[in-house]
Protein backbone atom coordinates (compact mmCIF):
# COMPACT_ATOMS: atom_id res chain seq x y z
CA UNK A 1 0.00 0.00 0.00
CA UNK A 2 1.27 3.29 -1.01
CA UNK A 3 1.71 5.89 1.86
CA UNK A 4 -0.39 9.00 1.41
CA UNK A 5 1.47 12.21 0.82
CA UNK A 6 0.80 15.23 3.03
CA UNK A 7 -0.55 17.79 0.14
CA UNK A 8 -3.24 14.42 -1.02
CA UNK A 9 -4.46 14.21 2.58
CA UNK A 10 -4.89 18.05 2.73
CA UNK A 11 -6.57 18.18 -0.23
CA UNK A 12 -8.86 15.21 0.60
CA UNK A 13 -9.53 16.49 3.88
CA UNK A 14 -10.55 20.25 2.19
CA UNK A 15 -12.81 18.33 -0.36
CA UNK A 16 -14.49 16.18 2.45
CA UNK A 17 -15.19 19.40 4.40
CA UNK A 18 -16.86 21.12 1.31
CA UNK A 19 -18.78 18.12 0.61
CA UNK A 20 -19.68 18.11 4.12
CA UNK A 21 -21.09 21.34 3.61
CA UNK A 22 -22.93 21.55 0.36
CA UNK A 23 -24.59 18.04 1.97
CA UNK A 24 -25.59 20.00 5.07
CA UNK A 25 -26.89 23.50 3.25
CA UNK A 26 -30.46 22.92 4.35
CA UNK A 27 -29.67 22.08 7.95
CA UNK A 28 -30.13 24.34 10.49
CA UNK A 29 -29.60 25.14 13.96
CA UNK A 30 -31.62 23.82 16.26
CA UNK A 31 -32.24 25.95 19.16
CA UNK A 32 -31.84 28.82 17.28
CA UNK A 33 -35.62 29.84 16.96
CA UNK A 34 -37.01 33.38 16.49
CA UNK A 35 -38.46 34.09 19.98
CA UNK A 36 -35.75 31.45 22.26
CA UNK A 37 -32.96 32.90 24.32
CA UNK A 38 -30.28 30.66 23.97
CA UNK A 39 -27.60 32.34 26.21
CA UNK A 40 -27.23 32.30 28.78
CA UNK A 41 -27.04 28.27 27.87
CA UNK A 42 -27.04 25.91 30.85
CA UNK A 43 -23.83 24.49 30.46
CA UNK A 44 -20.56 26.46 29.30
CA UNK A 45 -20.57 26.95 26.00
CA UNK A 46 -17.55 29.78 25.16
CA UNK A 47 -14.45 30.68 26.51
CA UNK A 48 -13.60 34.10 27.78
CA UNK A 49 -10.28 35.83 26.67
CA UNK A 50 -8.81 34.81 29.64
CA UNK A 51 -9.94 30.90 28.87
CA UNK A 52 -12.41 30.76 31.22
CA UNK A 53 -15.71 28.96 30.51
CA UNK A 54 -19.00 30.82 30.23
CA UNK A 55 -22.28 30.36 29.39
CA UNK A 56 -23.28 33.69 28.04
CA UNK A 57 -22.17 36.75 26.02
CA UNK A 58 -20.42 39.61 27.46
CA UNK A 59 -22.64 42.29 28.45
CA UNK A 60 -23.36 44.98 26.11
CA UNK A 61 -24.75 48.47 26.36
CA UNK A 62 -26.31 48.57 23.16
CA UNK A 63 -30.38 48.16 22.45
CA UNK A 64 -29.64 45.26 19.64
CA UNK A 65 -26.66 42.41 19.59
CA UNK A 66 -26.18 40.51 15.90
CA UNK A 67 -24.84 37.35 17.09
CA UNK A 68 -22.89 36.19 13.85
CA UNK A 69 -21.98 32.26 14.01
CA UNK A 70 -18.15 32.29 12.19
CA UNK A 71 -16.48 30.03 10.74
CA UNK A 72 -12.33 30.45 9.44
CA UNK A 73 -13.01 28.00 6.00
CA UNK A 74 -16.42 29.73 5.25
CA UNK A 75 -16.49 31.78 1.99
CA UNK A 76 -20.14 32.84 2.18
CA UNK A 77 -18.94 34.18 5.95
CA UNK A 78 -17.28 36.66 3.83
CA UNK A 79 -19.78 37.55 1.72
CA UNK A 80 -21.76 37.99 5.34
CA UNK A 81 -19.20 40.50 6.72
CA UNK A 82 -19.26 42.89 3.71
CA UNK A 83 -22.88 42.73 4.23
CA UNK A 84 -22.55 43.80 7.87
CA UNK A 85 -19.70 46.59 7.05
CA UNK A 86 -22.63 47.85 4.65
CA UNK A 87 -25.37 47.91 6.78
CA UNK A 88 -22.71 49.05 9.16
CA UNK A 89 -23.49 52.71 7.35
CA UNK A 90 -27.13 52.70 8.13
CA UNK A 91 -27.10 51.87 11.52
CA UNK A 92 -26.93 54.74 14.00
CA UNK A 93 -23.96 54.73 16.63
CA UNK A 94 -24.75 52.80 19.73
CA UNK A 95 -27.82 50.99 18.45
CA UNK A 96 -26.11 47.25 17.40
CA UNK A 97 -23.28 45.50 18.91
CA UNK A 98 -21.83 42.33 16.74
CA UNK A 99 -20.65 39.02 18.41
CA UNK A 100 -18.80 37.03 16.32
CA UNK A 101 -18.80 33.58 17.28
CA UNK A 102 -15.19 31.66 16.32
CA UNK A 103 -14.66 27.69 16.48
CA UNK A 104 -11.79 26.81 17.14
CA UNK A 105 -12.11 23.66 15.54
CA UNK A 106 -13.15 22.10 12.25
CA UNK A 107 -15.49 19.12 11.48
CA UNK A 108 -12.94 17.00 9.14
CA UNK A 109 -14.78 14.54 6.97
CA UNK A 110 -12.19 11.70 5.58
CA UNK A 111 -11.99 8.21 4.57
CA UNK A 112 -11.92 6.96 8.65
CA UNK A 113 -15.42 8.84 8.84
CA UNK A 114 -15.40 12.87 10.56
CA UNK A 115 -12.88 13.85 12.78
CA UNK A 116 -12.09 17.44 14.41
CA UNK A 117 -8.72 19.37 13.45
CA UNK A 118 -7.28 23.08 14.11
CA UNK A 119 -8.15 25.22 11.26
CA UNK A 120 -6.52 24.77 7.95
CA UNK A 121 -6.08 29.03 8.18
CA UNK A 122 -6.11 31.13 10.94
CA UNK A 123 -9.05 33.78 11.66
CA UNK A 124 -9.06 36.73 9.93
CA UNK A 125 -9.66 40.60 12.25
CA UNK A 126 -13.35 40.95 12.05
CA UNK A 127 -14.38 43.96 10.35
CA UNK A 128 -18.06 45.08 10.66
CA UNK A 129 -17.57 48.95 9.43
CA UNK A 130 -18.52 50.83 12.00
CA UNK A 131 -19.99 48.71 14.58
CA UNK A 132 -18.41 47.05 17.17
CA UNK A 133 -16.99 43.98 17.41
CA UNK A 134 -17.04 40.97 20.56
CA UNK A 135 -15.20 38.35 19.42
CA UNK A 136 -15.69 34.78 21.34
CA UNK A 137 -14.75 31.27 20.94
CA UNK A 138 -17.07 28.75 21.33
CA UNK A 139 -16.00 25.26 23.02
CA UNK A 140 -17.15 22.81 20.05
CA UNK A 141 -17.97 20.03 21.89
CA UNK A 142 -20.59 22.15 24.24
CA UNK A 143 -21.89 24.47 21.41
CA UNK A 144 -22.34 21.62 19.03
CA UNK A 145 -24.33 19.43 21.56
CA UNK A 146 -26.37 22.08 22.33
CA UNK A 147 -27.03 23.98 19.38
CA UNK A 148 -26.12 21.62 16.58
CA UNK A 149 -25.31 24.85 13.73
CA UNK A 150 -25.30 22.98 10.57
CA UNK A 151 -24.62 25.72 8.21
CA UNK A 152 -22.86 28.52 8.03
CA UNK A 153 -22.70 31.56 8.55
CA UNK A 154 -25.50 31.83 10.77
CA UNK A 155 -26.91 35.35 12.02
CA UNK A 156 -29.25 35.88 14.86
CA UNK A 157 -30.52 39.53 16.11
CA UNK A 158 -31.17 39.58 19.46
CA UNK A 159 -32.23 42.38 21.80
CA UNK A 160 -29.86 42.92 24.77
CA UNK A 161 -31.51 40.25 26.97
CA UNK A 162 -30.98 37.70 24.05
CA UNK A 163 -34.30 37.10 22.75
CA UNK A 164 -33.86 36.28 18.92
CA UNK A 165 -36.10 38.39 16.84
CA UNK A 166 -34.51 37.61 13.69
CA UNK A 167 -32.07 34.98 11.93
CA UNK A 168 -30.52 34.97 8.88
CA UNK A 169 -28.81 31.68 7.03
CA UNK A 170 -26.55 32.00 4.34
CA UNK A 171 -25.19 35.11 2.35
CA UNK A 172 -27.06 37.11 -0.14
CA UNK A 173 -27.51 40.06 -1.86
CA UNK A 174 -30.06 41.44 0.20
CA UNK A 175 -28.43 40.80 3.54
CA UNK A 176 -27.31 44.34 4.45
CA UNK A 177 -30.40 45.75 3.64
CA UNK A 178 -32.76 42.70 5.56
CA UNK A 179 -30.07 43.69 8.77
CA UNK A 180 -30.68 47.60 8.35
CA UNK A 181 -34.57 46.85 7.42
CA UNK A 182 -35.13 44.93 10.47
CA UNK A 183 -33.04 47.18 12.82
CA UNK A 184 -35.26 50.51 11.50
CA UNK A 185 -38.18 48.34 12.36
CA UNK A 186 -37.75 47.51 15.82
CA UNK A 187 -36.58 50.81 16.64
CA UNK A 188 -39.45 52.31 15.69
CA UNK A 189 -42.17 49.76 17.19
CA UNK A 190 -43.11 50.15 20.79
CA UNK A 191 -40.73 48.60 23.29
CA UNK A 192 -41.01 44.98 23.68
CA UNK A 193 -42.07 43.33 27.01
CA UNK A 194 -40.01 41.75 29.39
CA UNK A 195 -39.58 37.73 29.54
Amino acid sequence: MAREKPQERAFAAVAAGLLAVIFCAACGAKLFSVGSVPFPAPKPVFVDERGQPQSGLPDSSETFLLIFLDYVWCPPCADAWKAVREASRDIPSGTLRVYRVLFDRERLLGREGTSEAAPLRPASLADAGTLPVTTVLALPGPFRERYGPEQAPLLLLTDRGGKVLKKWTGASPSLSAAIVSEIKRLSSSPPLPET
